[in-house]
C-alpha cells in the first residue's frame, strides 16, 4: 500500500465532496474546516514534531486577518497582496517573539504563548478606531484571479481545499527531510540534538516562524471569504480549539489532525445545542485522549495500517 494513500484519500473526499455537494451551508463549514487545516497543519508542525506548545495561535491567525483587511479597506490594496504582506508581517513579528519564548520550556512556554494570543485579543477589542473593536470589520472585497471572482461557496472551496493540498505536500516533505528529523531529535532529545551540532534554538525559531505563517495565511483568506471579521473569532477558547485539534488527531502524524481539525469544526455547527457547552466537550475530549489513546487517532491509523 502507497505510503501516502492516507492523504490522496483525503483529498479526493473533499475534492468529491466539493464536486457532489450543492448545499452551501455544507460547503461554508467544509471551507471554514480548510482554513483550520492550514493553522493545524503549522502547530502540528511545531507541537508535534519539535515538542514545542501554543496557546496562542489564534492571535497568529487574527493578526492576518486584520493586517490583511485593513490594508485591503484603508489602502485599497489588492486582496492576495493584502494578504501576502500580513502573512510577511506576521513571519516577522513572529520570528522577533520567537528569539526569547523558544528559550522558555514546560509551562513557561505554554504562558508566555497564551499570554501572546490575549495581547493580540486585548489590542482588538481595545484599538476600536483601527480595528472596529467588539463590532468588527467588514466591507472586504472577495477575492479574485483576473476577471474569476470567488464570489460562491463552491468556489471558494476549491480554492481552500486546492491551497490546503500544496501546504499539506510542503509540511510533508518538510517532516522527512534532515530539517524534520533535527526536529524530532530535539523534541525526544535536545541535550543530544545539541550534541550533534544541531542548533536546536534556531530551529525553534524557524519552525515557530513557519506554524505562525501559516496561521495568518489562513486568518487573511478567513476574513476575505467571510468579509467580516470580529475579535470574538480570535479568543483564547479558538487557541484551545487548534491544541485540541492537534493532540486528539496524534501529534507529528499530520494526517490525523487534519482529519480531527475537519470533524471539530464541523460538529460544534452539526450539534448547534452543544455549541454553548463545546469548551467543555473539548475537555472531556482531551481527557479521556490522555487517559486511553495518548497517541491520538493518527497513532491508532499508523499503529493499523502503517500508513505514514
Amino acid at each position: 500500500m502507497p505510503k501516502n494513500i492516507a492523504y490522496i484519500s483525503f483529498f479526493v473526499l473533499m475534492f468529491a465532496i466539493g464536486i457532489l455537494i450543492k448545499n452551501p451551508f455544507i460547503l461554508n463549514m467544509l471551507s471554514i474546516a480548510a482554513l483550520s487545516v492550514i493553522v493545524i497543519l503549522g502547530l502540528d508542525l511545531l507541537m508535534g514534531f519539535a515538542g514545542q506548545v501554543s496557546l496562542g495561535h489564534a492571535g497568529f491567525v487574527a493578526m492576518g486577518a486584520y493586517i490583511s483587511s485593513l490594508l485591503s479597506i484603508k489602502l485599497n490594496i489588492n486582496p492576495w497582496l493584502a494578504i501576502l504582506i500580513a502573512v510577511l508581517i506576521t513571519s516577522l513579528l513572529a520570528s522577533i517573539i520567537a528569539y526569547p519564548t523558544m528559550k522558555l520550556k514546560g509551562h513557561y512556554l505554554a504562558m508566555a504563548t497564551l499570554a501572546i494570543g490575549e495581547i493580540v485579543y486585548i489590542l482588538l477589542n481595545n484599538l476600536t478606531s483601527l480595528t472596529g473593536g467588539h463590532q468588527g470589520l467588514s466591507g472586504m472585497p472577495m477575492l479574485s484571479i483576473g476577471n474569476f471572482v470567488f464570489d460562491s461557496d463552491k468556489k471558494f472551496y476549491f480554492l481552500v481545499w486546492l491551497i490546503v493540498s500544496v501546504i499539506t505536500f510542503i509540511i510533508v516533505n518538510i517532516t522527512n527531510s534532515s530539517f524534520g528529523r533535527s526536529l524530532r531529535l530535539i523534541k525526544e532529545k535536545e541535550p543530544a540534538a545539541v550534541s550533534f551540532g544541531i542548533n536546536a534554538h534556531m530551529l525553534k525559531i524557524v519552525v515557530f516562524t513557519i506554524s505562525a505563517t501559516l496561521a495568518s495565511l489562513a486568518g487573511g483568506l478567513f476574513a476575505f471569504y467571510l468579509g467580516f471579521i470580529s475579535p470574538a473569532s480570535f479568543s483564547l477558547l479558538k487557541s484551545i480549539d487548534y491544541v485540541v485539534m492537534v493532540f486528539v488527531g496524534g501529534m507529528g502524524t499530520v494526517i490525523g489532525p487534519m482529519i480531527m481539525s475537519v470533524i471539530l469544526t464541523v460538529l460544534p455547527n452539526i450539534l448547534l445545542s452543544l455549541q454553548e457547552f463545546w469548551p467543555i466537550v473539548n475537555g472531556i475530549l482531551l481527557v479521556v485522549m490522555v487517559m486511553f489513546l495518548p497517541e491520538g487517532i493518527g497513532g491508532i491509523i499508523k499503529w493499523k495500517k502503517r500508513l505514514f
